[in-house]
């Protein structure tokens, strides 16, 4: 049930109550040919601090994003309709695909290495509950295209070439 005066707002005495559909939405590559995700972005709607949460919706033969692993954030999905399925690799291993379902719970610990990308394998939106502990300095690795991100500075990096640590140093 949406807030009817007022459906962009959270409610309640604390302000810490909001409907999916009432939380600002945000596009994540929609107008790419492999990916296509949206979200209801629900922890800033209500004030969260530490833990980020979105309502995500996959398009049907879409991928949520690139291949990726965090040094420090921990995330966990926990599959509300539709069906996909979820990569996973760490490096020196196979790699894996897991068929998911409603009511399945997956969950990626900081620092573990194992990256993740989720794949819509059906006709309908794979939606899923997202959560995180939204680390500002964290650092994350795609290892299909041998990057990194530095989230604090948005930097993006090559892994090669690899520098000495004097490299154009004075």
């Amino acid at each position: 049930m949406t807030n009817e005066t007022n459906p962009s707002a959270a409610r309640g005495r604390f302000a810490n109550v909001i409907h999916q559909d009432a939380a600002p939405r945000q596009d994540w590559a929609r107008d790419t040919e492999r990916y296509g995700a949206s979200g209801a972005e629900l922890a800033p709607a209500i004030g969260a601090q530490d833990l980020g949460y979105a309502v995500v919706s996959l398009d049907p033969g879409k991928r949520s994003c690139p291949l990726h692993f965090h040094h420090s954030e921990e995330e966990m999905f926990f599959v509300l309709s539709g069906r996909g399925v979820v990569r996973q690799a760490k490096e020196g291993e196979p790699e894996e695909e897991l068929e998911l379902a409603p009511g399945d719970c997956v969950a990626y610990p900081p620092n573990t290495g194992i990256a993740h990308q989720f794949r819509n394998t059906g006709d309908e939106p794979f939606v899923y509950l997202a959560v995180s502990n939204r680390i500002p300095s964290d650092v994350c690795e795609y290892p299909d295209s041998n990057k990194i991100l530095v989230r604090r500075s948005r930097t993006m990096l090559r892994r090669d070439p690899n520098l000495e640590y004097f490299d154009g140093e004075l």
